[in-house]
């Protein structure tokens, strides 16, 4: 298993997708996103998802050249069209507008239609606290992801519809809330299935209803649970509803070429009192969480974003780790595209 320099394994991602016919900006702006997904821990949303996207280019799926426009706005929203352009230069837009908007207005959303998988949902809200301000995502994965039974079904219904939030504190990394309404995302069975593991029980059930540990039966027609079951069931019918419906983007869109749905929400804290203030007591919030003595089983008590923001100090560090299927896969794609691979790495 290789592990390489976050910065080295971004130009080479980046080099891969620039070959398969993606402009230099598309390219950098996927290869950074899958890379910092690998490099704060969610190698489900890392470069596991180069074949994948391939696969999408080479099916005429993703348009890797393609620019995301404006479709509808007004001073507190923006309907973006990703004309089929990858999911991460198409949020990072689309968020942006979200961002411009409510710096100027105190409050906006954007919603993105047309798009193909955006990635790590985190990283899109983290932008939005990055300037002082709230990000809010709902997604929806559309009728060709779906994957998760509805709860007391065997049968595939809704998609993983991940639902993210990201809230800026004083002094400390903002917390950030980035999770999948099923028990667990897809792409984690990816990664078991590439290395050769089995599943807890509770992620997925069989073809046939039935239980099971192995992520194969996922990929031979079975469908994931949703966490918590009804209560992961309601809230992906919420991420169905608002990142698919209302983005004309859900299961059953009037346009069938609508995709994966997002939408985005931005706020700024000093709508409601001094942003100040409300930075430092949820700085005093955290604080308190963390002072909450340790469960059985438990060395502290961390707050959500936490572990990903240690593995990113760890990872920048010490190199991202790459598994061998996925560095398998990276190697035959570069060769299959004539980008050499620098034997350094």
């Amino acid at each position: 298993m290789p592990t390489l320099p976050p910065a080295q394994l971004t130009a080479l991602v980046a080099r891969i997708f620039e070959a398969a016919g993606a402009s230099q900006h598309n390219a950098r702006v996927v290869a950074e996103s899958l890379v910092l997904s690998d490099t704060v821990g969610h190698e489900s949303h890392g470069v596991v998802r180069v074949r994948q996207y391939l696969n999408s280019i080479a099916a005429g799926e993703i348009a890797p050249a393609a620019e995301p426009t404006v479709a509808r706005e007004t001073a507190v929203m923006a309907s973006v069209d990703a004309c089929r352009t990858f999911g991460q230069v198409a949020a990072r837009f689309a968020m942006g507008k979200a961002i411009e908007k409510a710096a100027a207005q105190g409050l906006a959303v954007a919603g993105i239609h047309h798009c193909n998988h955006v990635g790590r949902r985190g990283e899109w809200v983290h932008m939005a606290a990055a300037t002082g301000m709230v990000g809010l995502a709902f997604c929806s994965l559309g009728k060709r992801g779906a994957a998760v039974a509805p709860h007391g079904g065997a049968g595939r219904l809704l998609g993983t519809n991940p639902i993210a939030a990201a809230v800026p504190v004083a002094g400390r990394p903002p917390l950030i809330v980035d999770f999948a309404t099923s028990a667990v995302a897809e792409g984690k069975l990816r990664v078991a299935r590439n290395r050769g593991l089995p599943i807890p029980e509770g992620w997925v059930v069989a073809p046939d209803g039935s239980p099971t540990s192995d992520p194969n039966d996922f990929y031979r027609g079975g469908a994931l649970l949703p966490a918590a079951g009804h209560k992961g069931y309601g809230l992906g019918m919420l991420a169905e509803l608002l990142g698919g419906l209302l983005t004309d983007s859900g299961p059953e869109p009037q346009n069938a070429a609508a995709g994966h749905g997002t939408l985005f929400i931005v706020l700024n804290p000093g709508l409601f009192r001094p942003a100040e203030a409300f930075l430092a007591d949820a700085a005093e919030l955290c604080a308190r969480a963390a002072a909450v003595p340790p469960g059985a089983g438990f060395d502290e008590v961390l707050l959500p974003g936490d572990p990903e923001h240690r593995t990113a100090e760890r990872r920048r560090a010490e190199g991202v780790p790459v598994d061998d299927a996925t560095w398998a896969q990276l190697q035959e794609a570069a060769g299959a595209l004539g980008v050499p691979i620098d034997l350094a790495l």
